[in-house]
């Protein structure tokens, strides 16, 4: 049986290839024949952009080291603080005690009974040491006889101080005085006034007079 070929199939020109079905059949197969579910996701993509914004972290040992040294100054600091308070309190009390034992000294000094003579001078003596102590001590045995006879009494009714100057050692005090002062010539006290000037050392934990002197 022979085959007849119409003119119109034989002068039908060659179809080209479809570039859609290409590109299609391309993006059913994936890249280099990978199949079609191994086509790549969004999250594959290279993260060049995130790489690239990494945030240094610091290592824990490293961490530890800073903090470590972050409270060694902090404490070192408060330490500095806390001595320096310490011994300015520690001067403002010792100035303090300087001023009220000078005070009380000289109240003592200038307190004086014919009754209790020697009571009185023996208080000033533990209150002082040094060439005031001596010194005084050498004027008792000729002042008792003078204070006895005459019947003296002398009592302290105001008395003011003030810091000259002091340390934790040595301190400079002026005393002023109102001694209101009667004897056997003069039964009505009068009112005299004394201003001192003592010389203070630290002897062991007390301050005693180590000189004395009447200042106008």
């Amino acid at each position: 049986m022979t085959m007849v070929t119409t003119r119109s199939e034989a002068e039908r020109p060659p179809q080209s290839p479809d570039p859609t079905d290409d590109g299609a059949a391309r993006a059913a197969t994936g890249p280099a024949g990978a199949p079609p579910d191994a086509t790549p996701s969004p999250s594959d993509a290279p993260r060049a952009d995130v790489r690239g914004a990494r945030t240094w972290r610091p290592r824990p040992r490293l961490l530890w080291t800073l903090t470590a040294l972050f409270l060694l100054a902090a404490v070192a600091v408060t330490a500095s603080l806390g001595r320096a308070t310490w011994q300015q309190q520690r001067a403002a009390d010792s100035r303090a005690a300087a001023l009220a034992a000078g005070r009380q000294i000289a109240v003592n000094f200038v307190t004086m009974n014919a009754a209790t003579f020697d009571a009185d001078t023996k208080r000033v003596l533990a209150e002082s040491t040094g060439s005031f102590q001596k010194e005084y001590s050498s004027t008792l045995a000729q002042l008792k006889p003078v204070v006895t006879a005459n019947k003296t009494v002398s009592t302290v009714e105001r008395a003011e101080a003030s810091l000259v100057s002091g340390d934790d050692d040595s301190a400079k005090v002026i005393v002023g005085v109102v001694a209101p002062t009667s004897n056997a010539s003069t039964p009505k006290a009068e009112k005299k006034t004394y201003r001192l000037r003592l010389d203070l050392v630290k002897v062991g934990d007390a301050w005693k007079v180590s000189n004395l002197d009447f200042v106008s």
